[in-house]
């Protein structure tokens, strides 16, 4: 942690060895995944916010490839399929089984990318968001989120990726927000039907 403040956060914004130069090119690929990560807290319905995970998905995948975090790379990998296969869960109830089949290769990924640490937390972070995208209630997806998001920021933490803290910060923040906000707002009034704005004059 002191040696990313200290040498390679200045690197990325320029300067530094070919080393350096290989880091600050990571990250920056990085940024693609942060600006997924930091936008689709935004969106109200769940699917918005599935396909907006794609991004984040990919995009990490190739970062944690390059700062050498491959467990964390191949689970992210693994997360665009379970996002597209979380997407059907909500018009195809039968897609669940499909959609379960995924979790028990987290712990295969884990076992066969071990890396101490970081490999438990990016699993322990994997497994939580794979139980909030099986939810189809958009306040307990939210929710379950908020939990697993700190997994991973430790994780990003611990292998020195910036896009990956800024991002799961602003996922924490924003769907803290969103949760309250909903939970705040009032329910839209309905009409009442004639008949019984009828029988209530009377």
């Amino acid at each position: 942690m002191i040696e990313m403040l200290t040498v390679r956060l200045p690197a990325l914004f320029g300067g530094g060895g070919e080393t350096d130069i290989w880091w600050s090119v990571a990250q920056l690929v990085g940024l693609c995944g942060m600006l997924g990560g930091m936008l689709w807290p935004f969106f109200r319905s769940r699917q918005a916010m599935l396909l907006v995970q794609l991004v984040p998905c990919l995009g990490f995948a190739l970062h944690f490839a390059l700062v050498g975090a491959p467990t964390a790379a191949a689970l992210n990998g693994l997360a665009a399929l379970q996002v597209l296969a979380a997407l059907a869960l909500g018009t195809w109830p039968a897609f669940r089984l499909v959609y379960l089949l995924i979790l028990p290769v987290i712990a295969a990924v884990m076992a066969v990318t071990w890396t101490g640490l970081p490999s438990v937390f990016a699993a322990a972070g994997m497994a939580l968001i794979s139980l909030a995208r099986y939810q189809t209630r958009v306040a307990v997806f939210r929710g379950t989120m908020l939990v697993a998001l700190p997994c991973w920021f430790v994780h990003n933490c611990l292998v020195g990726s910036i896009p990956g803290m800024v991002s799961d910060l602003t996922g924490m923040a924003v769907n803290a927000w969103m949760l309250l906000r909903d939970r705040t707002v009032p329910p839209p009034s309905t009409p009442m039907a004639p008949k019984a704005r009828e029988a209530k004059l009377s």
